[in-house]
């Protein structure tokens, strides 16, 4: 009875033995069979494509009223204080001539009335008082700026253009405008000054906020100007474009079958933030090509597709 209980543990053992033989084979060639790089597809768009370049900007008021002393004196009085609305019409301050500084009695006819020696100089304009020079007390002498009131309305863009790129800008193009805080406004390119920065070699353009904000001076600002229009491009994303180092030669890497890719040397158009223009050779619609996981691969590569 022994010896027939260990005939049935031997052959129980080694057809336990042949079944795991045989699922591990089976594993492995399901292991060569799944091998390749996992990468993810899509496929080619056609699109219109508007390639932008970025450039520096600064804002501005265009309209401003400098307030200069008509004769010299002493400010004896201020009406108002920087950032203060100002109505046209309005009291700025008050200046005493130094004669009538050295003379507290001094009364001098002027027409029908009497001049005591104070004038009151007013507002021309609307606006906000952005600069103001000097204090009570402060002589001034004749033809000198006091203060600055600047027209909020009047704000602008002036726009450095690098001289290479004036041909590709034209007047009324909507342009995007990047604020520190991230947010964007659009504008119109209004104006061009004719003339080039000697040092930079840049021309000025003014832009005009479509939506005037409450925007200061002298605010460092992003533009993002469209500098060409392709209609019905052939376009892939961006993360599917190879380059060499030099930045001379391009390509991407397109499935044949189901699971090996190929390279294929491309001629590149314009671009955006997201999409490429592939100029030559013309792919088609149902082309699969590698939009991630193809760094580093042969021109010729097995694959495993992900999702």
């Amino acid at each position: 009875m022994n010896s027939s209980f260990k005939y049935i543990l031997y052959i129980f053992t080694f057809t336990l033995t042949i079944f795991f033989c045989s699922c591990s084979s089976k594993n492995e060639k399901d292991v060569t069979i799944e091998s390749g790089t996992l990468v993810r597809l899509a496929q080619p768009q056609k699109m219109n494509l508007t390639e932008h370049i970025m450039l520096n900007a600064t804002t501005v008021f265009m309209k401003k009223e400098v307030v200069r002393a008509t004769f010299q004196g002493f400010i004896e009085k201020l009406y108002k204080n920087i950032g203060d609305q100002i109505s046209k019409g309005d009291i700025l301050f008050e200046i005493r001539t130094k004669e009538s500084v050295a003379n507290g009695n001094l009364q001098l006819p002027f027409g029908d009335k009497i001049f005591k020696g104070v004038i009151q100089f007013k507002a021309n304009t609307n606006g906000v008082l952005t600069q103001l020079d000097h204090n009570v007390g402060d002589f001034i002498s004749d033809g000198e700026q006091i203060a600055v009131i600047a027209n909020p309305s009047s704000l602008r863009i002036n726009l450095s253009v690098p001289y290479q790129y004036t041909d590709k800008i034209t007047f009324n193009t909507q342009c995007e405008i990047i604020l520190p805080n991230n947010k964007v406004v659009n504008a119109l390119i209004q104006k061009i000054i004719p003339t080039v920065d000697q040092n930079t070699q840049a021309q000025t353009y003014i832009l005009e906020l479509k939506k005037q904000g409450n925007l200061p001076e002298n605010l460092n600002v992003s533009v993002r100007v469209p500098v060409k229009t392709v209609r019905d491009a052939i376009v892939v994303p961006k993360s599917a474009l190879m380059t060499n180092e030099t930045l001379d030669q391009y390509w991407l890497m397109k499935l044949i079958d189901d699971n090996t890719v190929v390279r294929m040397d491309v001629q590149k158009g314009i671009e955006n933030d997201s999409f490429v223009q592939i100029f030559k050779p013309e792919l088609k619609m149902t082309d699969r090509i590698i939009i991630e996981g193809a760094f580093g691969l042969p021109d010729t590569a097995k694959v495993v597709i992900g999702k």
